[in-house]
Order: structure tokens, then sequence, then C-alpha cells
């Protein structure tokens, strides 16, 4: 784990491709649509380009990184409206730029979500409508997604948030599915549905097969067969993804009416492992934050004028520093996020070797075993 300070580059979060021991990988978009891949040598400072051809995405532009490789769109207007685009696969360490698949359709695609290096979810939207639609790479088959809540509508969920995983051999699509409260009081407005109507406000951790939603979707079934691993029922229930650890997920469910959270590892399709259970009401009005990086939950039980101190609910462990903080990465990086009026920045002290950095009009990202220091005048 180690610091890396990257303000003086024109990115932010999202165009960050990987970081590895000598160099930043990264996207530089050139105007509102057009972009570039590029690395960045640490120890001499060249920054080289990686791709031949510039790259261009009239939408939402989405970098999904497996690996070596990052996906994304490269769009190509006509005319007539119809947009030919291109599902670029991109091995950023060899420059091996690779043209999945080319498709035409009216309006504009985002890349939403890839699955296993072979499904490829989209969504299209041409006017006032939406089209989630799946592609698969090995076949050439392509689908529309009948299923309703993938695309954001008002149904059961506002959207799904996909991770795959894998339990004895077999991919497992698990989703984080949340309702969005602002398209229910839309949809109130608009009269698609009435305050009788049975809205579920709940949030829930969902389950397939990837074998088996990848079928229903080919054979045009109107819902995906997800089942509830996990359902919230109340109001301000909610489900938190908090990261990955050692290949298996971890969540958080918290349940207003007792004020008590749960975090659970998912270690089987149908077992939740429940690793720690926070009784707030045992810990108000102190501060609390959660660390989605390690995976931990961070409560602050102590504050005065020459210390704070926090205790990692999932470990147990308590750390104490003489400046407030609210994560601990790698366990020897303690990090604080602060604003002051119009100022943002970070702070961060080192356990190992003691010394404290200060970064001005900043803010921070983990990935690839290394904190990435970004400015706020990028985003």
């Amino acid at each position: 784990m180690r610091i890396v300070d990257a303000r003086a580059m024109p990115i932010d979060h999202e165009d960050l491709i990987a970081v590895t021991s000598s160099s930043v990988y990264y996207r530089e978009k050139k105007d509102q649509t057009t972009f570039s891949l590029y690395r960045f040598d640490e120890e001499d400072g060249m920054i080289t380009q990686l791709n031949r051809r510039p790259y261009e995405d009239f939408g939402y532009s989405k970098l999904f990184v497996d690996g070596d490789v990052v996906y994304f769109l490269n769009e190509i207007p006509s005319d007539d409206g119809v947009i030919k685009t291109e599902l670029i696969s991109f091995s950023y360490k060899s420059g091996k730029e690779e043209v999945v698949t080319t498709f035409e359709k009216r309006g504009n695609s985002t890349l939403f979500w890839v699955l296993d290096h072979r499904y490829f979810l989209f969504l299209t939207a041409f006017e006032s409508s939406d089209e989630a639609w799946l592609y698969d790479r090995v076949t050439g088959q392509q689908e529309r997604i009948r299923d309703e809540r993938l695309v954001g509508k008002t149904e059961r969920f506002r959207e799904l948030y996909l991770f795959t995983t894998t339990f004895e051999g077999i991919s497992y699509i698990v989703c984080n599915a949340r309702l969005d409260e602002f398209d229910y009081y839309d949809a109130l407005d608009n009269g698609r549905i009435s305050p009788d109507d049975p809205i579920d406000h709940s949030e829930a951790l969902l389950i397939c097969p990837l074998e088996e939603a990848v079928e229903a979707v080919f054979n045009q079934r109107e819902e995906l067969p997800f089942d509830d691993i996990l359902r919230l029922h109340g109001e301000g229930d909610t489900v938190q993804y908090l990261g990955e650890k050692e290949g298996v997920l971890r969540f958080s469910a918290f349940v207003d009416s007792l004020n008590e959270e749960v975090i659970y590892d998912l270690t089987a399709p149908d077992v939740l492992h429940e690793v720690a259970v926070v009784d707030w009401g045992a810990y108000e009005p102190l501060d609390f934050t959660y660390d989605d990086v390690s995976s931990t939950i961070f409560i602050k039980v102590d504050e005065s004028d020459m210390h704070t101190e926090v205790i990692d609910m999932a470990t147990g462990a308590r750390y104490i520093d003489v400046e407030p903080f609210e994560r601990v990465i790698g366990r020897r990086y303690l990090v604080h996020e602060y604003t002051e009026g119009l100022t943002s920045g970070v702070v961060i002290f080192d356990l190992e070797t003691e010394e404290r950095f200060a970064y001005d009009n900043a803010y921070y990202m983990v990935i690839d075993d290394a904190i990435l220091i970004l400015s706020m005048s990028s985003t």
C-alpha cells in the first residue's frame, strides 16, 4: 500500500483505469465527448498515449476494468440519427484494441455492466424511452431485457448494483437493490401509481445464477429469477455494499425501527454469515462513518481537544490519534477528509513512519493497493 499524489493530472475518479508499482493508467477527456487513454510513469514523469485513434462517447461514458482489460463504447454518429456504436475491449498494458461488436441503434447507448468478460448489459435512451438489453460476445446473441427493474423504472426497485461471485464453481449475480423515493413521488405526480398501490420502500439483497439470468433474458421472460437473500421492509431501512474481502462480498443492513445494523458476509447462495451487530442507541449522538474499502464500520467513541478514539466494529480494534480521522487503510494509514468553508482536503497519518501528509483541494480513492490523491478542481 502506498500513497500516489495525482492532483496534477486532469482526471477524476471515473477516469482511473489502474495503478501499478510505477505507473498510473487513466482516461483524459479532450472535450465533452472525445477521450484517449494514457500511462503516466512516476519515475521520469513521462506520459504515453496508449490508443492509436481517439474515441468518442456522447452519453454517460463509463469504464469497466477487469484484470488488464478496460471496456468502453466508441460512438460514431450519422446524419439520419442512427449511432454506430463500437464495444471496445482495450488491453491497457499491451495497448491492443479489440472491437468486440458493433451495433446501430437510434438514441444513445450506455455500457451499464460487464459480467464475466462475456455478457454486456446496455441501456439505450431515445427521446423519452429507455431500453435495457444484453449481448453475449460468445454467441453474438442480443436481446431486450423485459425486466424493467434493470431500467430504473418505479416497479420494485430503482436500480440494481450488480456483482458477480462464484460458489462451488457456479457464477452468481448478486444485486444490492434500492428504490428511489424521488422516482416514487415522480410516479405519483404523473399518475402512474396511486398512494394506495403496494409500493415496496424496502431495500434488498438478491441473488441469481448467472446462467439462469441470461437464459431468462434470451427466453424473453418478463422478470429475471432473482431470489431474496435479505429484504428490509421499513421506511429508512438500508442495505449497503461494503466491499469484497478475500473473495467474500460484505454487506450491512440497517433497520431503522431497531436502530440496529448488522454486518454480513455472503458465504453461500443462501447463507449470510453475521460478522457484527451495531446497536446505534449505545453510541448516539457520537459520529460514525462507513469504510467501504476494507469493509468495516468505524464509530467515534470518545473525543477531546487532545485525542479522538475510534472503534472498528468488525474487529473490535481501537485507534487513537490527536487529529480526527475516519478510516484506517491497510492497517497503516489513518485517513481524514475535511471541509472548511470552500476548501476540502485529505490528511493521512502513516503509522509505520509516523509521518503526517496533508493534501489541500483534494479527495482520495483506493485502487490497486494505492491511495490515490485527486484534485477537487478536476471533478
